[in-house]
């Protein structure tokens, strides 16, 4: 019965039947929290595997290890196994090996029916298992391709001039994360045609570039910066500035046509350079026309309306995922093509290179298929065809552990010519780095002259890094995307990264409040370029004083102006001999330079020069008119008087403090930028999706603690609530007691006098007055006893409600519903 409910006060009264003593008292309950703990501490250890713990992590990895070592892989049935329908296959494939040997007894073996990882015939075709992944980055050709090249490890044939003893699932190939050319295909092919392409695994010849994925042969170029090229010049245009001394371009006298021919002759020359090129690497290769490989081909797919998607034919290199045409030379020849549905064996001539191939599989004059085409069948009037058995091969998936690695072991190196690549999974690598490209000019990889970095996921928005390696030094640019406080786009410098003095250029994006869209840092000089300021101040120059540690100096060490140079635009609402082109403030010899803007028709500049008073003159307190030194153009203005030269001058000094301020600022503002590139490149830190529930650690362990938190409260509430309970079930008992008690004696006591009113009667006078005694002595104690009996039903109900206001001012009990009072 519920501690609210106040029904039992009336109904133990009622009851006259004998209640068990209380077995367990409240205290006890010291018992029911230390099985809390227990519990609590078993779930948080359950927690601790939710938890990123790099040691729990790797124990449980060699215990997984040891245990896939020991216990053999178990495969589905349909593995070990064939089908009815399977068998049918099979024999009727072995009769159309038998035919085809007899009919074409110089050609290479098919591969038709190879066996699996399990050792069991299967027709390649069951191989291909249609499939879609069920991420979101892969949607399309490309994103598959890609996928599959990386996600792979690429293993060449044992013997390059046969076909592979078996040909493993799809499944088993994403599992392993280890393939040939056949099975990279395989694999392929199954994700495109599952998403919908009309796509075809290839057996045919290729060169041994292809063949063993040797990029060794072939040079890459240097790589452009990561900034698209159509930004920039738009960028440039935008911030091109009028310049009056600016040479115009010469005129290209050159017509279309001559640029055509050009043009032309340089794309001849280029394409005989390949030829040479190809024919000096197969002359040296005795096994050309030979190796044994798989490629995959897609093909135009026929839409209801007659009409189709593609109007050629194109290969798919597994191996890179890169899109080839069929009229590529590094593929020599086609054996066979086959998808899901049937097999073709190609009747045409396996030298020449595949341009020359005709690609409608339904021409029987080019193409043998292994089943009947329905249409030939239905022309024929047979429409009891064998077709060919769904897929033996499981669902192909690919667990998210291994799909954010995307390499395997979440690293991929990839050896070219003239430069090494890196490729790195997604917080693999603590920087954030996801590419390394490193380029040599030797053999050997000997002599590096350029390094690319791209970073990802870097909260200091770093997305690349180039290193160029020269005799005269040095070089490194940082790109940044949008997004940093100190609106860094590119970061440019020669050398030590921690010395001021080192040459260095700061771009910014144009979204800085002071306009600042170059910083230029010289040995003992800035250069500061602005956009769009409302003064019209486009460029801003600082000449230093030569430090004495010259080359050491530090990134916090200050240095002294020598001489601010200021440029300004024309500002049209103002004189052109009022309007400041440029102020050159002499902080040396002690003077101002003012060079106003040109006027119409002018070659000459209107200028003033203002000798700053020295320390005595102006103790003195007199101005000296020869101070200012002017050069007017236009005579008939003017020159100034003393008091308007003199007000001139005072502006003019106080302009100069407002740039020696606005030049400490700026070096302020650049030794910061230092510090930041400092520290950001010792302390780098990732960025993390919060949604991203597999990597972000601290958003998950404080989702957890929250839980743990609210379910330790709602296991708190309710062992209050159980221990309030059994306060108000032991009150109830208590009393309940207390009142049996109290009955069981007065009716005792009533029966005893009872008895002694019945020996009265006896006719022994002595015994008789002795009873009437004990009866009037038993007649007061039931008297008293009734009068508690009624007491006590009164003080249970006060007694009750002084428990309930107890308990519910209790601060251990306040989360819990308060006690009812009774009003009774």
């Amino acid at each position: 019965m519920s501690s609210n409910s106040l029904k039992w006060l009336w109904e133990d009264l009622n009851s006259h039947s004998l209640v068990e003593e209380i077995e367990d008292d409240y205290l006890n309950t010291i018992n029911d929290d230390d099985s809390y703990t227990s519990s609590d501490s078993n779930y948080n250890i359950d927690c601790t595997l939710l938890i990123k713990d790099n040691k729990i992590e790797e124990k449980l990895n060699e215990y997984v290890d040891d245990i896939n070592e020991n216990i053999p892989e178990i495969f589905p049935e349909s593995y070990t196994k064939t089908s009815n329908i399977e068998k049918l296959i099979l024999f009727c494939a072995e009769n159309f090996i038998e035919q085809f040997k007899v009919k074409y007894p110089n050609r290479r073996p098919l591969v038709l029916i190879p066996k699996n990882e399990c050792g069991v015939q299967k027709c390649v075709c069951t191989t291909i298992k249609p499939s879609r992944l069920v991420y979101s980055d892969l949607i399309e050709m490309t994103s598959y391709s890609q996928f599959v090249a990386k996600h792979i490890k690429y293993i060449k044939l044992s013997d390059p001039l046969s076909l592979p003893d078996k040909i493993v699932s799809p499944a088993t190939t994403l599992k392993t994360q280890t393939a040939n050319s056949f099975e990279l295909a395989v694999l392929l092919v199954s994700f495109l045609i599952g998403c919908g392409y009309n796509a075809f695994v290839v057996y045919g010849y290729a060169t041994d570039i292809v063949c063993n994925n040797d990029l060794k042969k072939i040079k890459i170029d240097l790589p452009k910066e990561p900034i698209d090229e159509h930004v920039l010049e738009s960028e440039s245009e935008e911030n091109v500035i009028d310049d009056p001394y600016a040479v115009e371009p010469m005129i290209d006298l050159c017509n279309d046509y001559v640029n055509f021919l050009m043009e032309e002759e340089k794309n001849k020359d280029v394409v005989n350079d390949e030829i040479k090129e190809i024919e000096f690497d197969n002359f040296s290769d005795p096994l050309f026309g030979k190796r044994v490989h798989a490629w995959v081909v897609v093909m135009p797919l026929e839409t209801e309306d007659d009409k189709y998607i593609l109007e050629a034919p194109y290969f798919i290199e597994p191996s890179s995922g890169e899109r080839k045409e069929i009229f590529d030379e590094n593929y020599i020849g086609i054996e066979v093509v086959w998808n899901h549905n049937n097999y073709w064996v190609n009747l045409q001539p396996l030298e020449g290179g595949c341009a020359q191939y005709n690609f409608t599989l339904t021409n029987t004059k080019y193409w043998e298929s292994f089943l009947s085409d329905k249409l030939r069948s239905a022309q024929k009037g047979n429409f009891k065809n064998l077709e060919m058995p769904n897929s033996w091969v499981t669902v192909i998936d690919v667990p998210v552990n291994k799909y954010y690695m995307l390499y395997p072991n979440g690293s991929k190196t990839v050896q070219y010519m003239n430069a090494i690549k890196e490729f790195y999974a997604d917080y693999v690598m603590p920087n954030g780095l996801i590419e390394r490209t490193t380029f040599y000019i030797e053999p050997q990889y000997l002599n590096k002259i350029f390094i690319q970095e791209k970073y990802k996921n870097r909260v200091d928005k770093l997305i690349c890094i180039d290193t160029k390696y020269a005799v005269e030094g040095t070089e490194t640019i940082e790109y940044f995307r949008p997004g940093r406080n100190d609106y860094l786009k590119k970061h440019k410098f020669y050398g030590d990264c921690y010395n001021i003095e080192t040459a260095r250029l700061f771009t910014f994006y144009n979204l800085r409040l002071d306009s600042i869209a170059e910083i230029k840092i010289n040995q003992d000089s800035f250069i500061i370029t602005y956009n769009d300021r409302s003064d019209l101040l486009f460029w801003h120059l600082c000449i230093f004083y030569r430090t004495k540690n010259n080359g050491s100096q530090n990134i916090n060490d200050k240095r002294k102006p020598k001489c601010i140079v200021e440029k300004y635009l024309r500002n049209e609402s103002k004189q052109k001999d009022l309007d400041i082109a440029t102020i050159t403030f002499s902080l040396e010899d002690n003077s101002i330079y003012v060079q106003y803007q040109y006027g119409e028709g002018q070659i000459t500049q209107s200028s003033r020069l203002f000798e700053k008073p020295t320390y005595s003159s102006i103790q003195n307190e007199k101005f000296n008119p020869k101070s200012v030194t002017e050069d007017i153009v236009y005579p008939y203005i003017g020159s100034l008087k003393t008091h308007e030269a003199y007000i001139m001058l005072q502006d003019m000094i106080e302009t100069e403090k407002n740039a020696i301020i606005n030049v400490t600022k700026l070096e302020n503002n650049v030794i910061q930028m230092l510090e930041t590139r400092s520290r950001e490149r010792s302390e780098f830190k990732l960025k993390i999706n919060s949604l991203d529930w597999d990597r972000n650690h601290r958003i998950r362990k404080l989702l957890q603690d929250k839980k743990d938190k609210k379910k330790k409260i709602a296991v708190k509430d309710s062992i209050v609530s159980s221990i309030r309970d059994k306060i108000i079930k032991h009150f109830r008992q208590s009393t309940k007691n207390q009142f049996i008690r109290l009955k069981q004696l007065f009716d005792m006591k009533k029966n005893k006098l009872f008895a002694l009113t019945k020996s009265l009667e006896s006719n022994n006078a002595e015994s008789r007055d002795r009873n009437l005694i004990l009866c009037s002595s038993l007649k007061n104690e039931l008297n008293i006893m009734t009068l508690k009996l009624k007491r006590y039903k009164e003080s249970r109900i006060k007694r009750y409600n002084n428990l309930a206001t107890y308990i519910n001012s209790n601060p251990d009990y306040e989360k819990l519903s308060p006690l009812e009072l009774c009003d009774h």
